[in-house]
């Protein structure tokens, strides 16, 4: 007796090795992390082909105080000149920071659909600027714990108290967000509070509309928090230490800067051939050194 059989060749039935993999028009670098405290400080390139690693900013650590005299007194022992003393605050380069990376020849042959070299390249200099982000941060958190440090009335929860709490003490610094915009960095879980905030809903509290007319509470929204809350320019970002947020002047047109970042080295980038390797070697790098000039330009809001 026969019997037929229907044989189908399905795709699974293949050699793995006769499978062929498409790939997709481009390499997925992955999303980066927001970087913005370069914006509330004053860079500078003074120290790029010049002598020496350090810039002194010179400063009155001691002004001067008035007060009177009287005829006779002055008549006897006349005026009595005050000395003023300067100090200086040190900008030190510090030690470079860098990514290398190498392409061999074979990769580059057998994968030609992708432009390795630029793929990589942009990914080590959002390293480096990642690095820079987070160094710039590290100073400002520095200055603040020996300046102006508030606590969160509720710990655990940023609101609008706190930042007026915070803006209170920097004024008795006498430095007043009237006259510049000072920056407001916090981390998204803290724009989260300050959004659900009730006193949020108040909006003459936090921003006017161009036209000059106080914004409707039906107007308010993310907006606001981002570019004015509490007369501060607000910056969300992830790479803002959680349960921390900071309150940064930036340079004043009459006081100065509060925090300068000198480069030593912009970004570089270098390549060296290694034929006995078969390969190409690459070097993204750079120098710089920050520090906080007027340290009460800058406070902190704690356990929030």
């Amino acid at each position: 007796m026969t019997f037929d059989v229907n044989e189908t060749l399905l795709a699974n039935s293949l050699p793995d090795d006769l499978l062929p993999h498409l790939l997709w028009n481009e390499l997925l670098a992955g999303v980066e992390r927001r970087r913005v405290f370069l914006q509330a400080v004053q860079t500078t390139d003074m120290l790029r082909g010049a002598v020496g690693t350090k810039i002194s900013v010179p400063y009155l650590s001691t002004r001067f105080t008035a007060g009177t005299i009287s005829e006779a007194v002055l008549d006897s022992s006349g005026y009595v000149p005050t000395d003023p003393a300067v100090s200086d605050v040190d900008i030190q380069i510090s030690d470079q920071v860098y990514v290398s990376f190498r392409i061999s020849d074979i990769l580059k042959e057998d994968q030609p659909k992708y432009d390795w070299i630029r793929i990589l390249l942009r990914d080590a200099g959002r390293a480096l600027g990642i690095y820079e982000d987070s160094a710039i941060r590290d100073v400002l958190f520095a200055a603040a714990l020996g300046s102006n440090m508030v606590c969160a009335a509720t710990a655990g929860t940023l609101v609008y108290a706190d930042v007026i709490h915070c803006l209170s003490e920097m004024k008795t610094d006498s430095w007043y967000p009237e006259e510049v915009t000072p920056f407001l960095f916090v981390h998204p879980r803290q724009e989260a509070d300050l959004m659900t905030d009730t006193g949020f809903l108040l909006s003459h509290r936090y921003a006017i509309s161009d036209a000059g007319q106080i914004a409707a509470a039906d107007d308010m929204g993310r907006s606001e928090v981002q570019d004015t809350y509490a007369r501060l320019n607000v910056k969300v970002t992830e790479n803002m230490t959680l349960g921390l947020a900071l309150v940064v002047f930036p340079t004043h047109p009459r006081w100065g800067p509060v925090c300068i970042h000198a480069y030593k080295r912009p970004l570089m980038i270098r390549t060296d051939r290694e034929e006995l390797y078969g390969r190409q070697l690459w070097i993204a790098s750079t120098r710089y050194g920050t520090s906080v000039i007027q340290a009460n330009g800058v406070g902190l809001i704690s356990n929030c």
